[in-house]
């Protein structure tokens, strides 16, 4: 083996660190850049958000635009999705699902997330030490009801942040049609806490945690679907809900998470749901410690 000094690059993420401020940044700048020039946005009108607010996308039964090119675009945005840039998880998340038929709506749709990347290819996502509960692991949950206007299905969306920064994402929409905005922020809470007892197991394993055994934060803006966890009596509206999402009961009631209401207008992860406006999308992107520099 040999020592190569301090990292600078993995996995071409561009890596600084400044240890005696205590701070370290992930960037993709460089693959976005060679993206943007190949798929020949590197010219394009930068935009303020991957999309348009509440934009809701129809389901073709056949495709009207070239198939490849259309999925070759939405590889290349997967990747920094998955690695920096957590902002972009619901704009890809949305635009795969046409991937199989896709049309002129889906490409320009395709065209504002491209617009949107050249806008943020300078930013970074920010882990710093010293900051208040910086240390601790903690993740917002949130979903949103029936917005999938060709199956009224619900989008899930969860982020967990440590030191300030975002270390797991997802927008995902659900196997099952929820009869309740309740049911739909419940189901999304079951997979949250999922990928918190996970998270909370890699943490143990590779950091010496001050409190390895506290309850992991989880904020919810629903404090129906709070109330059905905590409280373990039968409810009449809630008896159609499956087992499996009970999980998220089972959790709160081992003390492995600790339920929190937070209002929707802090909701981090809303971002994470449905496209936004300018500031609210820019403000749960900040809040997920996400920075452009230079």
């Amino acid at each position: 083996m040999t020592d190569l000094g301090e990292i600078t690059w993995i996995l071409g993420m561009h890596v600084t660190r400044d240890r005696d401020v205590g701070w370290i940044a992930l960037s993709q700048e460089k693959y976005i850049n060679k993206v943007l020039e190949r798929f020949g946005k590197s010219e394009v009108q930068p935009i303020s958000t991957p999309a348009l607010a509440n934009e809701h996308l129809t389901k073709l039964t056949s495709p009207q635009v070239d198939v490849k090119s259309y999925q070759r675009a939405i590889s290349a945005l997967m990747y920094p999705m998955l690695g920096t840039c957590p902002d972009l998880t619901y704009t890809v998340a949305a635009l795969g699902r046409h991937a199989a038929n896709p049309g002129e709506e889906h490409l320009h749709a395709l065209d504002c997330a491209f617009r949107y990347l050249r806008a943020t290819s300078n930013q970074q996502l920010i882990f710093q030490r010293g900051l208040p509960g910086g240390t601790d692991l903690h993740g917002y949950v949130d979903a949103d009801w029936a917005s999938d206007i060709n199956d009224r299905k619900s989008m899930s969306g969860y982020v967990f942040m440590l030191a300030g920064g975002a270390v797991s994402w997802s927008s995902k929409k659900q196997a099952s049609v929820a009869l309740l905005s309740t049911e739909a922020e419940y189901i999304a809470g079951m997979h949250a806490a999922k990928e918190a007892v996970w998270l909370k197991r890699l943490l143990r394993d590779i950091w010496q945690q001050p409190n390895p055994d506290a309850p992991v934060p989880l904020l919810i803006d629903n404090q129906s679907a709070i109330a059905i966890a905590r409280n373990p009596k039968f409810h009449d509206q809630t008896k159609h809900i499956e087992i499996q999402y009970h999980f998220l009961r089972q959790q709160y009631e081992s003390k492995a998470l600790e339920l929190t209401y937070v209002p929707t207008g802090d909701q981090v992860a809303d971002v994470l749901t449905k496209a936004l406006a300018q500031e609210k999308h820019q403000r749960f992107t900040a809040n997920m410690g996400m920075r452009c520099v230079g």
